[in-house]
């Protein structure tokens, strides 16, 4: 298998593609903050005083002023107990599995999971049960098998990448235990969803609930890195030995600055926010309207199959005589075949919506 051939972004909302400027609606940059110049100030002033990297772990001498001050913002931006910043999103997960090991009798995990999760829960050390996608009854008869078990941990993406469908945490909460664990990576809905961006939990009411999220800094944030969201006993969990944390190089002071930046422009600027929600609702009003599938209507991501080469050869042209990149992609978390993946983001403008509209109902 090859890589995928090369694009260069050409601003918030283009790519140079076959030497053409095409807009671009793939990633998962909501806000398209990794080319807001506050972030990329932020970045190049620390760069140059404190370099690229810092050469060491956390739990050794790569421990930056930067790094603090990042986990603070965390906790008061998601409302967590504590907040470990690690080196990006899918080592954020491995750390949580080795941090979690032995503290729970058994684990239920959603058939579809990114593929981070499925091998965090490698090292979780209990028995790892999977239920039929975002499918609450089906967890309710897998746990029910299970009744001697006492510590539960449930494990879910937030939002399913590829899909933009938002995994039904409430109802799956419902058929568990006060007491059970909720794990969510929470990847693509942190910064995206609730009423104040803190993600899957807040958007399905799960307050109370003993929930952990993984988080990356690559989707919403703009930025790059990734954190683990969670009580208290996590923290020591992770800062005690954890393989991850004590053997990887920690996130480069530039990126943890930036972090911060895109933390408070969130914070301070919510039109960020409704322009998203505002292109999202009319991208997937039109295109409902038109018959096509949207998923979920609260995110800004969606996908069509690619049934036939004929089909998908036809939609790619469609795309590009519309002046848009096609982002016909194959997600490695087990979905079958090849489909089109569309992300919207705060930054297109109605123009670059209605070529999109215009281009998948044509």
């Amino acid at each position: 298998m090859s890589l995928p051939e090369a694009i260069q972004p050409d601003g918030a909302t283009h790519v140079r593609y076959r030497g053409r400027r095409l807009i671009y609606f793939g990633g998962c940059d909501y806000y398209r903050l990794a080319h807001h110049p506050k972030l990329l100030k932020a970045h190049a002033q620390a760069a140059a005083r404190d370099g690229l990297g810092t050469g060491a772990s956390r739990m050794t001498t790569g421990n930056h002023p930067a790094h603090d001050k990042l986990e603070t913002s965390l906790v008061k931006f998601f409302g967590s107990e504590t907040a470990t910043v690690v080196g990006d999103g899918y080592l954020a997960n491995i750390a949580l599995g080795q941090a979690a090991n032995g503290r729970f009798d058994a684990a239920f995990i959603d058939e579809k999971a990114h593929m981070s999760l499925r091998d965090a829960a490698q090292f979780i050390g209990c028995p790892v049960v999977r239920y039929r996608h975002c499918n609450a009854d089906d967890l309710a008869r897998r746990v029910s098998r299970r009744r001697a078990v006492k510590r539960v941990l449930l494990m879910t993406d937030g939002v399913f990448g590829a899909t933009g469908r938002v995994a039904p945490v409430g109802d799956l909460a419902k058929r568990l235990a006060r007491s059970a664990t909720l794990w969510i990576d929470d990847a693509h809905g942190a910064g995206v969803l609730g009423e104040r961006l803190r993600g899957t939990a807040e958007q399905c009411g799960l307050g109370g609930r003993r929930v952990i999220q993984s988080i990356t800094f690559s989707k919403a944030l703009g930025s790059f890195g990734g954190a683990i969201l969670g009580s208290r006993w996590l923290r020591a969990a992770l800062l005690d030995g954890n393989n991850v944390v004590t053997g990887s190089s920690s996130l480069p002071a530039g990126l943890a600055k930036a972090t911060l930046a895109s933390l408070e422009l969130l914070r301070t600027r919510p039109a960020l926010a409704k322009r998203l929600r505002r292109n999202t609702a009319f991208v997937k009003a039109k295109l409902l309207a038109a018959g096509l599938p949207i998923g979920d209507p609260a995110f800004p991501v969606f996908s069509l199959d690619c049934p036939g080469k004929k089909a998908a050869m036809a939609l790619r042209h469609r795309l590009l005589g519309n002046g848009i990149y096609p982002s016909c992609i194959r997600y490695p978390t087990g979905s079958e075949g090849a489909f089109y993946r569309f992300a919207i983001s705060s930054e297109h403008t109605r123009e670059q919506l209605e070529h999109l509209v215009a281009a998948l109902s044509g």
